[in-house]
């Protein structure tokens, strides 16, 4: 199994978020995690992704327990992730948040990356803006960055939250 999570759980305060959550994801599926605003979707990814510590509960990736493996050590472990709201490092190219992700994401070396990132940049739509600093890209481009990004860890799993949020 993929992603095994076991009775996982979440609270803010008074608020439960997640609640005793089983969930497995087999390599090779696609699943799909739906609920209205507020249900705790982006919570859950954040818990699969450690950027948030769960309250209980265990996650474990490829058999191996990451409850508590800290969220560079996730990615490492191969969990690639978008964010609803674009974060790309926005004074550096393109092309250079790409870099940044397969080198210290995937762990490859610089001069193996280079065309690794350039071949994301064109399954994404991104060739064409590769030089041009990150910050100047409008949100449909900041989206698929997002996507480029979290491709350039080479991800067994993949997380997208809301990959498509807020486009026309």
């Amino acid at each position: 199994m993929l992603l095994e999570i076991r009775r996982l759980s979440k609270s803010f305060g008074s608020l439960k978020v997640a609640d005793d959550i089983d969930l497995d994801v087999a390599r090779g599926d696609a699943l799909g995690i739906i609920g209205p605003n507020g249900a705790g979707k982006t919570t859950l990814f954040n818990l699969v992704a450690g950027t948030l510590d769960a309250d209980s509960g265990t996650i474990r990736l490829n058999g191996v327990d990451i409850t508590r493996a800290k969220a560079h050590e996730r990615c490492i472990a191969g969990i690639g992730r978008s964010h609803q709201v674009p974060r790309p490092f926005e004074s550096i190219t393109v092309f250079e948040n790409l870099l940044v992700a397969a080198v210290h994401g995937a762990g490859r070396q610089v001069s193996e990356a280079v065309d690794f990132c350039a071949d994301i940049l064109e399954r994404t739509g991104l060739i064409g803006r590769a030089n041009r600093p990150a910050g100047s890209l409008m949100l449909l481009e900041r989206k698929r960055l997002e996507l480029a990004r979290a491709l350039a860890t080479a991800p067994d799993l993949l997380l997208l939250d809301e990959i498509a949020g807020g486009l026309t």
